[in-house]
């Protein structure tokens, strides 16, 4: 038998089980977009600014469990808007604390802040998240980095909002920063096709952002 030919039906046997797994749980419980119009959760920043990853912790007062997505947005008027770097499920009246990176390096985060669920993230921002570890502190450095080369644009300014923060909390310089930054730059460019053009005008809202490069489409692009 022909070896892809193996190796499709591996992963269509292991794909099916692992969403069969996940559908089970998702049609017992909400999405958290679903839980936070309900009035069913309450979100919170615990971790103060400069923190990476920052920490959230998601409180479920309603009768479902609440299914937590890798790249769901939280929002703020108060703090930094945020991106979940973790799947989770919180069941009812259980109270769970997820990591998340900050979205805009020019703006400070709060801590004991009340975010709003706010649907995912772009796609290419929640397959940059997925392939880091986020309680691996130079994997998430790296991860946050890489968030704010695509969100920052041509005119950050690394001495201002979360970057400061980071700077003076985590002791990096702004050196250091910026040349993170522009390794960062050009890693993403590679990754995803960008040019230098569209990585200094994409932001947040840039449709450019929903394409992927995840693993599955990988795989079949290979097959």
């Amino acid at each position: 038998m022909n070896f892809r030919i193996i190796l499709v039906v591996i992963f269509i046997f292991l794909f099916a089980s692992a969403m069969g797994a996940m559908n089970f749980i998702s049609a017992k419980g909400l999405t958290l977009d679903e839980a936070y119009k309900n009035g069913d959760v309450e979100i919170i920043q615990q971790t103060t600014a400069g923190t990476i990853p920052h920490s959230i912790t998601i409180t479920n007062n309603g009768e479902n469990p609440i299914n937590i997505e890798k790249g769901s947005m939280l929002t703020s008027k108060s703090s930094q808007d945020m991106v979940i770097a973790r799947d989770d499920v919180v069941l009812s009246g259980a109270k769970l604390t997820v990591p998340a990176y900050c979205i805009e390096p020019g703006e400070k985060s709060a801590d004991k802040s009340k975010l709003k669920a706010a649907g995912l993230a772009p796609q290419v921002i929640i397959d940059i998240i997925s392939t880091s570890n986020p309680a691996q502190q130079s994997e998430a450095f790296n991860t946050q980095i890489k968030i704010w080369a695509i969100t920052g644009g041509e005119d950050f300014n690394v001495y201002t909002g979360e970057s400061l923060a980071v700077s003076q909390e985590q002791g990096i310089s702004f050196y250091d920063i910026k040349q993170n930054m522009s390794n960062a730059k050009i890693e993403v460019m590679t990754k995803f096709n960008f040019t230098e053009n569209q990585m200094n005008n994409i932001n947040i809202n840039s449709p450019l952002l929903n394409k992927s490069d995840s693993i599955f489409n990988q795989f079949f692009s290979w097959i």
